[in-house]
């Protein structure tokens, strides 16, 4: 899964999942620009990267805006002349009833974790296809999938993901830019971890405890949950040269815990 020569996005970098796909594609041979909101914890992955020999452009932005993904592209053109992976992993959902939600909930939640990528792949087809091709590589939820009435808005907007993949899929695969949706199920993050954490305070429990008892709520058939290297590796094998028959295709990490669609 050699990348050298490759020059990849990735959204969301700076931790958790967006961190270890940034790393395993810099360990592949890709230089990369890397993109968070937060430019301190940003700019220790830059670190990271450098240390494994690769270049990299961090670029802070905020790409659930319309002026934050230009920017990242412009960024990335001005630095490397040329995107060849787009990896859309920005995204975040926040638990709320549904008869709590307002309507701007519902908008911020599909700017961040769907409008996001729409803007960054449809400003970095053209400059794929003038190349003769690149991947797009989105990352969707197992709520995508499954939704959950608490991560409505969420769930909603990432399950749009899911379509809007196969759309670009349809629409740009002749040209050779391949698209592809993976869709992480429950994973070790720092989110989730933090997410413990509160529910730790609240009731006396410790975090292991914690995570404990969701597993037990919603048992995992590979018994554990999954690490930010589990999606990882598998978003670097479809930006490789390996997967160059992939496209419009939908990938669950998730253990076993989404049920099979018929």
């Amino acid at each position: 899964m050699d990348l050298a020569g490759r020059i990849a996005l990735v959204t969301g970098a700076s931790r958790g999942i967006g961190r270890a796909i940034a790393l395993e594609l810099a360990e592949a041979g890709a230089d990369l620009v890397i993109n968070a909101r937060g430019s301190a914890a940003l700019d220790a992955v830059a670190a990271e990267i450098r240390a494994r020999g690769r270049d990299v452009e961090a670029v802070p932005a905020d790409v659930a805006t319309e002026a934050g993904a230009p920017l990242v592209v412009e960024r990335t053109i001005a630095r490397f002349g040329r995107v060849d992976v787009l990896v859309n992993n920005a995204g975040k959902g926040s638990p709320k009833r549904l008869l709590d939600l307002t309507e701007e909930d519902w908008h911020a939640s599909f700017e961040l974790n769907f409008m996001s990528a729409v803007r960054l792949s449809l400003a970095c087809v053209p400059l794929m296809r003038a190349r003769g091709g690149g991947r797009i590589v989105n990352i969707s939820s197992r709520v995508g999938r499954q939704p959950d009435p608490y991560f409505a808005p969420y769930a909603a907007a990432k399950a749009a993901l899911i379509n809007f993949t196969k759309s670009l899929a349809n629409a740009f695969s002749k040209d050779g830019v391949l698209a592809n949706c993976v869709v992480p199920g429950l994973v070790r993050t720092e989110a989730v971890l933090e997410a413990a954490r509160k529910s730790a305070e609240a009731t006396g429990k410790t975090v292991e405890e914690v995570l404990a008892e969701t597993l037990r709520a919603r048992p995992i058939p590979a018994g554990r949950m999954g690490e930010p290297a589990d999606v990882a590796g598998l978003v670097v094998f479809l930006a490789s040269p390996r997967a160059s028959w992939i496209t419009g295709a939908t990938f669950t990490v998730d253990g076993g815990i989404v049920p099979t669609v018929p």
